[in-house]
């Protein structure tokens, strides 16, 4: 494993921003791509392609390049494609202009990672959770999040020791064609917050379409508010 010590990405977005939200939300995934360090394969790694205000060994410039993150050069295709249209249906973003700014975070490791988290061996990816998912839980404990969205396998989510029930499901395709298996988005409680859990699939809740995670955002807000 080559890990990429270049700076831990332990949130992406505006914290200050969030603290201040009516609803705080947060979305979970594994660990950082190494896109957020490189462009393309071969290309060298480095904090400022996307994190231009970090400067090495600077603990409040860290503070100030995570919260900047959207602001400046964020991986869009993984955010924007994944979780935003589900922050989308609850007035929430990662970006400004909604009611509600959203934080990104990693439940395994705050590294990125080469090669990527899927093709690390089972002791390198158990070295790097042993201090990962514990400052993930404090992280997760300082925020305090209403929800939390988790678009993560289900090895990682028997970590959270979570009792799941059905929130709802999707019976057809994002073109209206009925599925052969409906998609299941299950929820919980973690601590203080709904917990929301849905399939990835090359993007984060990857097999709804644009629109489906926008009804979905509403119905999981809609839950929230019943509990």
């Amino acid at each position: 494993m080559s890990k990429i010590n270049i700076l831990p990405i332990k949130w992406f977005g505006d914290r200050e921003a969030f603290m201040k939200s009516e609803m705080k939300i947060i979305t979970v995934g594994l660990n950082p791509s190494d896109k957020e360090f490189h462009e393309n394969d071969g290309d060298p790694f480095t904090s400022q392609l996307r994190f231009p205000d970090y400067k090495v060994g600077n603990d409040k410039s860290l503070v100030i390049a995570l919260n900047n993150y959207f602001e400046k050069n964020p991986y869009k295709k993984w955010f924007n494609g994944g979780f935003e249209p589900i922050l989308n249906g609850m007035n929430a973003s990662y970006y400004s202009g909604y009611l509600n700014r959203t934080l990104h975070t990693d439940i395994c490791s705050p590294w990125a990672t080469d090669p990527t988290w899927a093709n690390l061996s089972k002791s390198e990816k158990s070295s790097l959770m042993k201090t990962g998912f514990q400052d993930w839980q404090q992280l997760v404990s300082d925020l305090s999040p209403n929800i939390i969205l988790f678009s993560i396998p289900k090895d990682y989510i028997a970590k959270l020791s979570i009792d799941l029930t059905q929130l709802c499901k999707f019976v057809t395709t994002k073109n209206g064609e009925k599925r052969k298996r409906p998609i299941i988005v299950n929820k919980g409680i973690y601590g203080n917050s709904l917990a929301v859990f849905g399939r990835t699939r090359n993007l984060p809740f990857g097999s709804l379409g644009k629109e489906q995670k926008k009804d979905l955002g509403v119905k999981i807000l809609e839950c929230y508010h019943n509990l």
